[in-house]
């Protein structure tokens, strides 16, 4: 007697189950909500001049810090105050930031600068530059004859006004 082939029952249809889904989701927003690194961002008003605003009154004094390979070169818009060149690979941040603070004591009524840049030198030393001429801390500022409010990091506003440009 031959053996008849048995019959597979209809087969069910598929359910689609959304619930352990939604939940492996749930649990993946709120861990990666947890771990996420919030940032502070600082942002630097920079005031550039503009075309209409005619000729600017020319100060008396005009702190320009440019910025090349081999080093820093400090001068107030016709003569070269000081030369910092770079130091074991390093721009002398601390000498430029103590200059800026003598500068600073000499003409406590100026509040702006000027930070030249040459093309091949990078973004971040560019930064670097503009916070040691922005502020300086207040043992330093006391000694070279200025006073300020320091700010939540201790540390006392020399050249605020900081305008970026391209170094001749």
């Amino acid at each position: 007697m031959a053996l008849m082939p048995r019959r597979k029952p209809p087969a069910k249809p598929v359910e689609l189950m959304l619930v352990p889904m939604i939940d492996i989701f749930t649990v993946m927003v709120t861990f990666l909500l947890m771990t996420a690194v919030f940032s502070r961002i600082s942002i630097i008003q920079l005031d550039l001049p503009s075309a209409s605003a005619g000729a600017p009154t020319e100060p008396a004094f005009r702190l320009e810090v440019m910025v090349r390979k081999e080093g820093l070169e400090l001068t107030n818009g016709r003569d070269t105050i000081a030369v910092l060149p770079v130091e074991n690979g390093a721009y002398p941040l601390e000498k430029l930031s103590l200059l800026a603070a003598d500068l600073k004591g000499q003409h406590v009524e100026i509040d702006t600068a000027s930070v030249l840049m040459a093309p091949d030198v990078a973004y971040d030393h560019l930064v670097q530059v503009m916070d040691a001429v922005r502020s300086t801390d207040l043992a330093t500022a006391n000694s070279h004859g200025f006073t300020g409010t320091p700010d939540e990091r201790g540390r006392i506003s020399m050249f605020p006004k900081v305008a970026v440009g391209d170094a001749p």
